[in-house]
């Protein structure tokens, strides 16, 4: 049976060196994952900017398949025109199943939603956080908080202090 795998993020990484420690945290992640696991991964992600995305474009460049999961019918209006929205059309097109949310436009309680989604969904959430509360609803403090209370294993990436650790569950 494969490990699911989910990731929660920020879009905004900070700077280059960010960036670059996020996606070689993601690839030693996975790979580590991929030697562990007998049934292999599948890699599920909503497919937003930053965080979101590199995780999709890691998993792939490893062979790990992927699903989408996408929280509204206008998500792709987060993505500027032209080649950010090019590349959000191409991981859904080469994601192996797209789950679709039943919310029309973006919201708060969608992003929320597809945070849960994520979490139900999948065996271990990788986190690439800054280790601060939710600005808003459905932020990644509040998908992380919830995976901590669902008792669902959380490797936290953070972009700032470029450090991995896992998080423990949270007694409810």
């Amino acid at each position: 049976m494969a490990c699911i795998v989910a990731v929660t993020g920020h879009c905004r990484l900070g700077d280059d060196s960010a960036t670059r420690f996020v996606e070689r945290a993601l690839r030693a992640i996975l790979a580590r994952m991929q030697r562990a696991a007998p049934g292999g991964i599948v890699a599920l992600s909503g497919l937003a900017a930053g965080a979101d995305t590199i995780f999709a474009e890691t998993a792939l460049a490893c062979g790990i398949p992927l699903e989408a999961c996408l929280a509204c019918d206008d998500i792709a209006e987060n993505f500027a025109p032209g080649p950010q929205r090019k590349r959000f059309y191409e991981l859904v097109a080469r994601s192996r199943h797209v789950h679709r949310l039943p919310f029309v436009e973006r919201s708060n309680t969608a992003y929320m939603a597809l945070g849960h989604w994520l979490v139900d969904s999948s065996d271990l959430l990788i986190a690439v956080w800054n280790g601060l509360p939710a600005v808003a609803l459905g932020g990644t403090g509040d998908v992380v908080a919830y995976a901590r209370q669902q008792g669902q294993p959380v490797v936290h990436v953070h972009p700032v202090e470029k450090k991995i650790t896992l998080l423990k569950h949270v007694n409810a």
